[in-house]
């Protein structure tokens, strides 16, 4: 028969045993994200300082910024590259206030994006593993 404190050892290794599978090993919580970049551009030019989003069905949305050459990469978080594995709806703006990073100048920018890829998109990208390239080519048609 067990005695009551190896029934209490028993428990504890298979909580133990349950919360190590739990963890895995080396799952992670950003293991469904795939690394995506590129450069949008409206009407042939590169879009400067717009905030692109990829919102997936469930979960987080990863947030991207454009410099003067209009090159964004996509951030799960402050220092996680990446965006949901999976089709993602798509929102490109780059109206509001903006920041110098540099100088600390504020402005005000007037929204360039046409509402069909912002408040009313019709964009989408299907996020793979891995790292990937995908431009935006907008247009003011």
């Amino acid at each position: 028969m067990i005695s009551m404190l190896n029934k209490h050892r028993l428990m504890a290794m298979l909580l133990g045993a349950v919360l190590i599978s739990a963890v895995g090993c080396g799952g992670g919580q950003y293991d469904n994200l795939g690394e995506v970049s590129g450069t949008i551009t409206l009407d042939g030019e590169p879009l400067k300082h717009a905030v692109i989003t990829f919102q997936p069905l469930g979960g987080r949305p990863a947030y991207g910024k454009t410099g003067e050459d209009g090159k964004y990469k996509m951030m799960y978080t402050g220092s996680q590259a990446g965006a949901t594995v999976g089709v993602n709806t798509v929102t490109i703006t780059n109206g509001g206030e903006k920041r110098d990073e540099e100088t600390g100048k504020i402005w005000f920018q007037k929204e360039q994006v046409p509402a069909k890829y912002n408040t009313k998109t019709e964009l989408e990208y299907d996020v793979q593993p891995g790292s990937q390239t995908h431009d935006f080519e907008l247009t003011t048609k």
